[in-house]
């Protein structure tokens, strides 16, 4: 969850903010309307606002956006802005929005929600030919030799100090993927030249799954442990910035996808990968299946899934069957009935005072009811 602390990492970011900025004001004509998803603070909203654009709407889900009126208001710049807290999917315009601007993404572009957000404020609230910043990102990667950050993610359980066998373990660990900075890089060294994967198209992109291959062939012999994955971004034709490992480092890191065993290859060998991400629910599964054809080695393939790198239990398992016929637990029937019991003619001080004479024993004391109360009204109620 972001934080003011990590909007402070973005804004501090200049490569990143600086090309956000000169995107912006190239956008921003007199009268014009800016929609900012993503706001955090508001700072593109304010200068879209000082630039000239009759209305602005910015939108977060964060509480970070909650400080935004204030910081508006101490820069003259309150009048024409709108900060909403919510999501942009929920919301409605009273006029279409002529410039969108946004910056959703993660490691990756593919992060949570972000191209159903960005697909839906295209189709809903942008209005014809109107401007998308960013334009679009082309993510690309690299074979790389990364001892150390391979020993960072398998190291602890490769031991057997105390006779005991991880190998369940380990394969979780080989099926996590892992954002890293160049501060962390170490003894990494690429062993290929870049390949692209995908190239996101802001302006017309309707699938939230992106899937693609990639075929290397190695330029120096040494150990392959893992793929590295960067994008490329395109705001405005001709305002770009990239996050690769060899331009200046900027907040969003690389994405290091490990090999479930470390390869020896030599200048010469080829290296294909098969990488798809589909978006599940509101998190996307990462599958890499790598064929390495190895001189040292022999022929080696590996097929590795996020979907692997969480542990589920026989319960997990049984309660998320399609047969399965559920029923409330006891924070189930809780969540039920504080929800039932905010129909606005109730206080939160009287739901609390109910939710602790029908559920004993769940709240430590009254305090704990009213602030469980209060966040999930903050939450869902109006």
């Amino acid at each position: 969850m972001y934080g003011v602390y990590d909007f402070g990492l973005m804004l501090a970011d200049r490569v990143r903010t600086e090309a956000y900025v000169r995107a912006l004001r190239q956008a921003v004509t007199p009268g014009c309307t800016v929609l900012e998803i993503g706001s955090g603070t508001g700072l593109f909203a304010m200068l879209a606002r000082r630039w000239g654009a009759g209305r602005v709407f910015a939108v977060e889900v964060l509480d970070t956006i909650d400080l935004a009126p204030e910081i508006a208001e101490a820069n003259g710049l309150a009048d024409g802005i709108e900060f909403i807290r919510g999501f942009s999917t929920r919301l409605n315009l009273p006029t279409r929005a002529d410039v969108l601007i946004s910056d959703l993404r993660g490691t990756l572009p593919l992060h949570q929600m972000h191209l159903p957000s960005i697909i839906d404020a295209r189709e809903r609230l942008l209005a014809p030919g109107g401007v998308q910043i960013p334009f679009q990102d082309r993510i690309r990667g690299s074979v790389v030799e990364a001892p150390s950050m391979f020993r960072r993610l398998q190291g602890p359980w490769e031991t057997d100090r105390f006779d005991i066998d991880h190998a369940v373990v380990r394969r979780i660990a080989a099926n996590t993927w892992r954002r890293w900075h160049q501060d962390d890089m170490g003894d990494a060294r690429s062993l290929t030249s870049p390949a692209d994967w995908v190239t996101i198209d802001y302006t017309r992109i309707r699938d939230p799954h992106c899937s693609g291959d990639l075929r290397w062939t190695v330029e120096r012999a040494g150990t392959a442990h893992g793929l590295n994955f960067w994008f490329d971004a395109t705001l405005l034709p001709g305002i770009e910035y990239s996050t690769s490992p060899e331009a200046p480092e900027l907040v969003y890191g690389n994405a290091f996808f490990p090999l479930e065993r470390p390869v020896e290859v030599l200048e010469g060998d080829e290296i294909l990968c098969s990488l798809r991400a589909d978006l599940i629910g509101s998190r996307y599964v990462w599958t890499w299946r790598t064929t390495i054809q190895s001189r040292r080695s022999g022929p080696v393939e590996y097929t590795q899934s996020t979907f692997y790198s969480t542990p589920l239990g026989r319960t997990d398992v049984a309660t998320q069957e399609s047969g399965h016929a559920p029923r409330l637990a006891s924070e189930g029937r809780l969540l039920k009935a504080a929800l039932e019991l905010m129909d606005g003619s109730r206080t939160l001080e009287v739901i609390a005072d109910e939710l602790e004479r029908v559920f004993p024993g769940r709240f430590n004391e009254w305090d704990s009811a009213i602030a469980w109360v209060r966040q999930l009204s903050r939450e869902y109620s109006d």
